[in-house]
């Protein structure tokens, strides 16, 4: 059980991975996604969710918080995109509203907020493959938003969106996503060391990079090259972004902080709370402490410039 100083001034909080959604209505009236359960893409899709929420006083309580991720995101609004800020520390930047986009998120944090019924498919796909769909430079998406026009053609995302908003159920969306997916599917080539790389550090991000190379046979300066070739960041900052991700994952099943130190390798808590406040830019303690619904996304606000993140 998490201590109660931990816990949010929320009714209720749902964790997806990465990115929690906070509501401030009634248990009863909350409307969480439907995930996908389907096996198609399983060795390039993480995982697929549906957020439904026609109503727009059920959506507009809502509130999501994203943090950082090594997995790309794509994001489909078939009814009002939302409004959303990143911060990191005392930074804070408005996003333009797209309808549309990828992107991932290397750091800091990412508040959402609808201003109208939400109808939201988000599509997370594993950083080892994620170039059979968009290419080689996934760099390109760290901390932007890249439309899905520019990606797959303003044709199709357009009659994909058509098909989303139009189908009456999260089973039928799926079933276009999987197809919209398939069609712009690339050929499987050999994986290439740095796939190979992602896939190690994403299950053992505690790796160090001579032990990575040594488990692919090339040299370090060989790894760091392709490496940051294709991510803009070398294979240990990937790893620190992914270790985040263990720490969040384990936190969500309600496991206490000193206890995940010690699962996900860190020396002690004190070197968890350091390395966490690099990548989310607070600590812990502060991201619990986040404010909800209410009072997110307020403050002195610039344009997303988002190189720095």
């Amino acid at each position: 059980m998490r201590p109660a100083q931990d816990q949010p001034d929320i009714k209720q909080r749902v964790y997806i991975r990465n990115c929690s959604v906070s509501s401030a209505l009634p248990p009863g009236e909350y409307v969480g996604p439907v995930f996908d359960t389907s096996s198609v893409l399983p060795d390039v899709v993480d995982e697929t969710w549906d957020w439904d929420v026609a109503c727009p006083h059920q959506a507009r309580a809502l509130s999501f918080k994203c943090t950082p991720s090594n997995g790309l995101n794509l994001l489909v609004h078939y009814r009002t995109p939302m409004r959303s800020t990143w911060q990191f520390g005392s930074r804070l930047y408005r996003h333009t509203e797209r309808r549309h986009f990828a992107t991932m998120l290397p750091n800091g944090i990412v508040t959402s907020l609808p201003r109208g019924p939400l109808g939201m498919m988000v599509v997370r796909l594993k950083p080892e493959a994620a170039t059979r769909l968009v290419g080689e430079r996934l760099r390109f998406f760290f901390g932007a938003g890249i439309g899905l026009d520019d990606l797959f053609g303003a044709t199709r995302v357009s009659l994909l969106e058509e098909q989303l908003s139009e189908a009456t159920t999260s089973a039928e969306r799926f079933s276009h996503m999987r197809t919209f997916l398939l069609s712009n599917l690339r050929l499987r080539q050999a994986g290439s060391v740095v796939s190979r790389a992602t896939a190690l550090l994403r299950r053992n991000p505690r790796l160090r990079v001579r032990q990575l190379a040594a488990r692919l046979d090339v040299s370090e300066r060989h790894l760091f090259r392709d490496f940051s070739a294709m991510f803009g960041m070398g294979p240990k900052q990937f790893a620190r972004i992914a270790r985040i991700e263990s720490v969040l994952s384990a936190r969500a099943q309600g496991a206490p902080w000193a206890d995940i130190a010690y699962a996900t390798g860190f020396t002690d808590q004190a070197h968890m709370i350091n390395d966490f406040t690099a990548i989310v830019g607070m600590s812990p303690a502060e991201l619990i402490r986040l404010p909800s619904r209410a009072s997110a996304g307020t403050g002195a606000l610039s344009p997303p410039q988002l190189s720095p993140r």
